[in-house]
């Protein structure tokens, strides 16, 4: 199965799964004050360490292994099981020291609660690995589909009967009881406790796995510490607006990475020894990701204000503020955050881990930087930090495949051109049509669809690959 088709599939998924999420971004965010979400916050700063270390890398190792043997599979099973279990317990005992670090007692019953993920998740793992290396991804896909449906629809539930936080908490929960369940459901393979934990299994993808999960670790540090340093020296209610705009920012990005990413490393993997294929395929991804993520994050942070104060009101202005600046981060961040994908193909996770150590120094420095300032000051100086990790990423990746970093400049520089002529029209329309003055969800949507025909017009001329796609696919109809 080729990359082109596991994403249609994954992308589909991501798409109704993008859908369900807004309405829920947007429905609890008008129910759920941002102290409450800030409490969210603090504690998937600790969730999301946990999240990272719940397998140890061996979901990818499973992916990433020419062979597999059937003990290899069932160590790594259990492996998980007890890691899960194990986690679920640290998050318990952890629970009130954090409530009093961050001085916010409720934070004790929501870590308890969302520690339960960990045993739910964990024991899915390895079906999930197995489905995903068989590029399984149109039933993967439905089985995440159900559960964020359904996960939703009982949050929104629980935030109208008012229970606030905790509605959140149970969308975790929920969905990850279903996916597990459905997961074991559509993978044939089924654990034994025969041999249970073999050591002899475990070593083979030691190196792998340990050098994954420490880069995770690390990169966690990187990714979460923003959080933990506002909510501790600010206050819930700023980390509660940083929060709602990082997770704009993410909403897209994630979902369109994560779309290309899971998409590639199976595929990759089948060839991971052709550097020219690997390179070739690696370039078209990062160039889609773009015509995609560049666009969208361009008219969010240009219209960062109107989006606002249409979807989610008057009391969520300091976000508009922030997001203007996390915009152009998630365009850089959605090509860094493939790069993953070809470090673990290639086996060389020993250079995405010291890379991950800079990223963490550079990112943590600028985090402790920031804090000084205001939230503004803070969300521009991770801009920069993005914009310089940039280059050291992009140069070793494309070493590591005889490649040259010219080569993804040549790649993409259409887009930006194509970026930059919508720009321009955005400037044009301001000065009839300020942002500031726009109140009205039709008059939004109407500006921002002549900004992207703009785009996709500019793009066409520019770009020979984007030609070259829609004459295959009108092709392929015909």
């Amino acid at each position: 199965m080729s990359v082109l088709s596991n994403a249609k599939w994954n992308a589909i998924s991501q798409f109704l799964k993008m859908l369900v999420q807004a309405v829920n971004l947007i429905y609890l965010a008008k129910i759920i004050p941002p102290a409450q979400y800030g409490i969210m916050a603090m504690a998937v700063v600790v969730i999301n360490l946990g999240i990272l270390l719940r397998d140890l890398g061996t979901s990818a190792a499973l992916i990433q292994r020419k062979e597999l043997s059937n003990n290899l599979i069932n160590s790594v099973f259990w492996l998980n099981v007890l890691l899960g279990l194990f986690l679920c317990g640290v998050i318990a005992c952890l629970a009130h020291p954090l409530s009093l670090l961050y001085q916010q007692p409720e934070l004790v019953k929501v870590l308890i609660l969302l520690g339960l993920t960990f045993p739910l998740s964990s024991c899915a793992a390895t079906h999930l690995a197995l489905l995903e290396r068989e590029n399984q991804f149109k039933s993967i896909s439905r089985v995440e589909v159900t559960s964020s449906v359904f996960s939703v629809i009982i949050a929104i539930i629980l935030a109208n009967c008012g229970f606030g936080v905790y509605s959140l908490v149970a969308l975790a929960l929920v969905q990850n009881l279903m996916s597990a369940l459905q997961f074991w459901k559509l993978s044939k393979w089924r654990p034994s406790l025969t041999h249970f934990i073999r050591v002899c299994d475990i070593k083979e993808i030691l190196s792998f796995s340990t050098q994954l999960s420490l880069y995770n670790f690390i990169n966690y540090f990187s990714r979460n510490t923003d959080s933990f340093i506002i909510g501790r020296y600010m206050s819930a209610t700023i980390l509660g607006q940083y929060n709602l705009a990082y997770r704009i920012m993410l909403f897209p990005l994630q979902s369109m990475t994560y779309v290309a990413t899971r998409s590639l490393y199976p595929v990759l993997s089948r060839f991971q020894d052709d550097n020219k294929r690997i390179e070739a395929t690696y370039l078209n991804t990062i160039f889609f990701v773009l015509v995609l993520t560049a666009p969208l994050m361009t008219l969010i942070g240009y219209y960062s204000f109107p989006i606002m104060k249409i979807f989610f009101g008057e009391q969520w202005l300091k976000t508009a503020e922030i997001l203007k600046w996390l915009a152009p981060t998630a365009i850089i961040q959605s090509v860094l955050s493939t790069t993953g994908a070809v470090f673990m193909v290639k086996n060389r996770t020993d250079i995405m881990l010291r890379l991950g150590m800079l990223n963490a120094l550079v990112m943590v420095s600028t985090f402790l930087i920031g804090v000084k300032f205001d939230i503004t000051t803070f969300a521009k100086l991770y801009m920069f930090a993005n914009i310089f990790m940039f280059f050291p990423l992009m140069y070793f990746l494309m070493r590591i495949l005889s490649g040259n970093l010219i080569n993804v400049f040549l790649k993409i520089y259409p887009i930006s051109i194509a970026v930059g002529v919508m720009i321009i029209a955005m400037f044009v329309i301001d000065k009839e049509y300020p942002s500031s003055d726009i109140n009205n969800f039709l008059v939004l949507a109407l500006i921002c669809f002549c900004c992207v025909i703009t785009y996709l017009v500019s793009l066409f001329l520019m770009s020979k690959s984007a030609r070259l796609f829609i004459y295959h696919r009108l092709k392929l109809q015909s």
